[in-house]
């Protein structure tokens, strides 16, 4: 009797790679999308927000894309280091203050808004 084989070949790594990369540059328009929304809302909101006078926290706003273990995280906020020059407070605790209010006023979110105005648009991204 003859015997007939055939050979199946995964191709799962190169698969996985070619995902993973759409996948973080999907990640990192996502999280461009929403830093340059969250800085639009911070200017929007400065005319009424304790904080106003210099556009230092708009422009503190940044995204990076974090590659580990298992998942790709694109992460937008204020990094830590950063002193407001006229108050002397840390700008990402500002940005804090701003997004969940404080005893003396009231919030006035920029972070959670540039995400939810733009839900459509980020699972478009990331259907690409």
């Amino acid at each position: 009797m003859n015997q007939s084989t055939i050979t199946v070949i995964s191709h799962k790594d190169e698969i996985e790679g070619k995902l993973t990369s759409k996948l973080e540059d999907a990640m990192n328009k996502v999280g461009v999308l929403v830093q340059s929304q969250a800085s639009k809302n911070i200017k929007e909101n400065q005319a009424k927000s304790p904080w106003r006078k210099t556009g230092q926290v708009a422009s503190s706003v940044i995204s990076q894309t974090v590659v580990g273990g298992n998942k790709i995280t694109a992460e937008i906020g204020i990094p830590q280091g950063e002193t407001h020059k006229d108050s002397k407070t840390a700008v990402d605790k500002i940005g804090k203050y701003l997004e969940l209010g404080t005893i003396h006023h009231p919030p006035y979110a920029w972070l959670f808004p540039a995400v939810e105005s733009n839900r459509q648009n980020i699972i478009n991204l990331l259907k690409e």
